[in-house]
């Protein structure tokens, strides 16, 4: 009973069905491409695998890893609930290099909380003006919301346009009642 050994080819063969019958599926897609994919209530499994990647990272690579989100926001056809995972990431390593990248999305009512979150915890005027520029862009909840954002970084320089918004008639009483809220926030902190 002599066996014989299979040739190079046939068990470089056997080893692909072997992984093939595994993973049933054949190749995993990029779980950093899937994460611009997202839908609300869909799988979430390459969001994991990104999220364990973004939390492990440590600080000499955060903006490497800051680099690889904004590529993945940058990404045509991403979808909202892809654009909030992302911007959540980014509150973890982001810094003022992604002020350019979310900067537009604050001025759309679908994107403008999850940009806000992203930019909240970024020192540097730069976001500050990011966020007072998107002012005159957004109408209700979602310029109220804006309003708070500018009012918890402290933006004692968007006074005026508080007070504006403040005493303005045409705007809806949410925005009005963010705005004194958010100046009488801002009368305890030092210029």
């Amino acid at each position: 009973m002599n066996a014989e050994k299979p040739s190079a080819p046939a068990a470089a063969d056997k080893a692909t069905r072997n992984a093939d019958r595994k993973s049933n599926f054949g190749s995993t897609p990029d779980p950093w491409d899937a994460c611009t994919r997202l839908e609300y209530g869909g799988d979430r499994s390459f969001a994991w695998s990104v999220r364990e990647e973004i939390i492990n990272t440590p600080p000499e690579d955060r903006a490497k890893a800051e680099g690889r989100l904004l590529k993945a926001l940058a990404q045509p056809g991403c979808t909202e609930a892809g654009r909030a995972f992302l911007c959540q990431m980014l509150v973890l390593v982001g810094g003022v290099k992604c002020v350019p990248a979310l900067a537009p999305l604050l001025r759309d009512p679908k994107s403008a909380e999850a940009a806000r979150y992203a930019l909240e915890p970024i020192p540097g005027a730069e976001v500050s003006a990011a966020l007072r520029d998107a002012l005159g862009a957004l109408t209700g909840a979602a310029k109220a919301g804006l309003i708070g954002s500018i009012a918890m970084r402290r933006d004692t320089t968007a006074r005026p346009a508080l007070a504006a918004l403040k005493d303005s008639a045409a705007e809806p009483a949410i925005v009005r009642e963010a705005a004194t809220r958010a100046l009488e926030h801002l009368a305890t902190t030092h210029a």
